[in-house]
């Protein structure tokens, strides 16, 4: 790895750190508490994903074409929608479901190439499972979309967090 991909590797993990932290913050203001923090707070974590999908599409691209396509396709969809669903509660099954196939893809990858530790990977594709089976649990039942939401917020923070870390070895 020469120096500007370390450089280019530490911006991501920087950038992920970011996004992970208002990810996780934002969830404290609630929409109907503060939502002009609320709503700033996902429109950086959501647009700072950007920046790490490109440079994860850079690691994957080498290992697997078409799951790095998938996965960029399926991040920059988390983006898209997940900043409506900010909005409007009735895109949260659609924002689940897609970071659900973004979880699901970038996970396997890992398990199955060790581009990131695999037991992150693993980790990674259960989480997929989880959104998956509420919006599995949506479609059947019809049950409200925005409790889950909040602590899934939270927890693709602490996910960013976790993957900036990862992110911010690799580059040493």
């Amino acid at each position: 790895m020469d120096a500007y991909e370390r450089i280019a590797l530490r911006k991501a993990a920087a950038w992920a750190a970011v996004a992970g932290v208002c990810h996780f913050v934002a969830p404290l203001f609630a929409p109907g508490f503060y939502p002009s923090w609320y709503f700033a707070l996902g429109a950086v974590g959501y647009g700072l994903l950007l920046p790490v999908i490109a440079s994860l599409h850079v690691r994957h691209e080498p290992l697997r074409r078409s799951g790095a396509v998938l996965a960029t396709i399926a991040g920059a969809s988390v983006v898209t929608l997940g900043l409506g669903a900010a909005a409007n509660i009735d895109l949260i099954p659609a924002a689940l479901f897609v970071r659900g196939i973004w979880w699901w893809t970038i996970g396997k990858m890992w398990v199955e190439t060790g581009v990131l530790p695999r037991a992150f990977g693993w980790l990674t594709a259960a989480l997929a499972i989880v959104c998956f089976a509420l919006v599995a649990a949506y479609a059947l039942t019809g049950i409200p979309m925005s409790p889950p939401d909040l602590p899934l917020r939270m927890i693709l923070g602490v996910w960013l967090i976790v993957l900036a870390g990862f992110l911010w070895r690799d580059a040493r």
